[in-house]
């Protein structure tokens, strides 16, 4: 009798649809990941307390190096993004080769379209209210934050005066994953910072009496060394942070054809006893991506989409 209650209520679609809690999805790790700079670029809004009509900062990074930008901007449109991407990224630094974001408005609207087609940059997107896909940029959200808030209480209130230098300090300390730091790896040189001047420290590349072919060639070599070691320990504390993670992976793969919900995130306003899935059923078509699944309508009413595992809730 307890199996046939049990039955009965999985099968139930209001109980489905309305009071199942979430199935607990544990899916496993993947990597967003590049071989050298300006592979990779990530994107990202953060928005913050109003300071001087600002509030929202647009944050750029480059997987590789780390590298990061932080602008803060009026608004979160589409120009905006494209403005930046050009003065803060392109004129400075030179084109990337893919351009990676979720799938905001900005990020997403013709006019990015169109720059990635004139400057021939692949562009890439994450799953639907799936942050992790781009955890490059919220990791570095979370340290930005961080910073901001170890400010004194009226300098926070004036915070878009302060971003740089915060930006700045992160940008030339050695970062975990690379064992340098985000300005080496970008530069190829170490930063003259106003503490050796204080500390009486020189360079050790300035050496006059190098000739200038030799120093290029000394400075290549010390650069693809850096590159590479770089590599080798991103790669390693990837591999270190997905067996962790992976350790309790929990992910029930669903097969070609599964009669599936998808969580209801569209909902405005409270949603305290609004329905937890939407009532429209969807099949699995495909799986493209590790724990991304291709899903259709039944009913062929709708756009295909794909969506991570834990957005969706197999129909039994």
């Amino acid at each position: 009798m307890f199996e046939d209650v049990k039955t009965y209520c999985k099968k139930c679609e209001r109980c489905a649809i309305a009071k199942t809690p979430p199935p607990k999805v544990h899916t496993s790790m993947g990597h967003l990941s590049a071989t050298e700079p300006l592979e990779l670029i990530a994107v990202d809004f953060t928005v913050l307390e109003r300071a001087q009509g600002l509030e929202n900062v647009l944050v750029i990074t480059d997987v590789f190096t780390k590298w990061t930008i932080a602008v803060p901007t009026r608004d979160q449109t589409a120009q905006t993004v494209a403005k930046v991407l050009v003065k803060e990224l392109f004129y400075k630094f030179g084109i990337c080769k893919r351009l990676h974001s979720d799938q905001g408005k900005c990020f997403e609207a013709e006019i990015i379209q169109q720059l990635c087609k004139i400057y021939n940059i692949k562009k890439s997107r994450t799953t639907a209210y799936h942050p992790q896909g781009n955890g490059q940029c919220e990791r570095f959200n979370r340290t930005l934050h961080d910073l901001l808030r170890s400010l004194s209480p009226a300098r926070k209130r004036k915070w878009p005066e302060y971003i740089k230098e915060l930006v700045f300090s992160y940008n030339v300390t050695p970062h975990a994953s690379t064992g340098y730091s985000p300005y080496f790896l970008m530069y190829g040189r170490q930063p003259n910072l106003p503490v050796d001047f204080l500390l009486g420290r020189n360079s050790d590349e300035n050496d006059v009496d190098i000739d200038i072919d030799r120093w290029v060639e000394l400075h290549s070599e010390k650069l693809s060394f850096a590159y590479k070691c770089a590599l080798q320990e991103s790669r390693k504390n990837e591999k270190q942070r997905k067996q962790l993670h992976d350790s309790g992976k929990s992910e029930n793969e669903l097969s070609v054809g599964t009669k599936v919900y998808i969580r209801n995130r569209g909902i405005k306003g409270r949603d305290k006893i609004q329905d937890k899935w939407k009532s429209d059923p969807f099949i699995v078509i495909g799986k493209p991506f590790k724990s991304v699944y291709t899903v259709k309508p039944e009913k062929d009413v709708g756009p295909v989409k794909n969506v991570n595992r834990s957005e969706l809730k197999e129909i039994f």
